[in-house]
This record gives C-alpha cells, sequence and structure tokens, in this order.
C-alpha cells in the first residue's frame, strides 16, 4: 500500500493534501483522478494518485457517527 492522504480543501488549481503524520502538500488538480472531493482518501501510487473508496467511506461513517453522537449529547443537556 502506498503513503495515503486525505484531500482538505482545493486553492485555486491545487488541492491541499493532508499527510498521515499531519503534514500538508500541494497537488495541481490536473495530477489528481477526476471526481475527487474535499474529505475523500488518496492512495499514492506509482501512476499518480487513486482514490481510495472505501477507506472514504469508513471515514466518513465514523465522522457522522460522531457528529450524532456530540449533537444527541448536547441536545440532552438542554
Amino acid at each position: 500500500m502506498g503513503k495515503l492522504y486525505i484531500i482538505d480543501r482545493f486553492e485555486g488549481e491545487s488541492a491541499v493534501l493532508e499527510e498521515d503524520g499531519g503534514g500538508h502538500i500541494d497537488v495541481p488538480k490536473g495530477q489528481l483522478p477526476e471526481g475527487i472531493h474535499e474529505g475523500d482518501v488518496l492512495e499514492q501510487a506509482e501512476t499518480g494518485f487513486i482514490i481510495r473508496e472505501d477507506l472514504t467511506h469508513e471515514r466518513r461513517e465514523r465522522i457522522t457517527g460522531k457528529q450524532k453522537r456530540l449533537f444527541r449529547h448536547r441536545s440532552e443537556e438542554t
């Protein structure tokens, strides 16, 4: 498996990718797969980057669960 990145944001013609260790790199959008979105997990391969849809889905599910627990907890406080 290659190194993993998360698309943090887009700035002009570049994408800011967050590295596992917390650093960031800028990559021109033209070097990334079509149809990418903020929050997608990318794997660096020999031929460039590939979208890891399985890891992206797991990550989004985990974040959604945290949000639900947070908002449920907040509504119980009021």
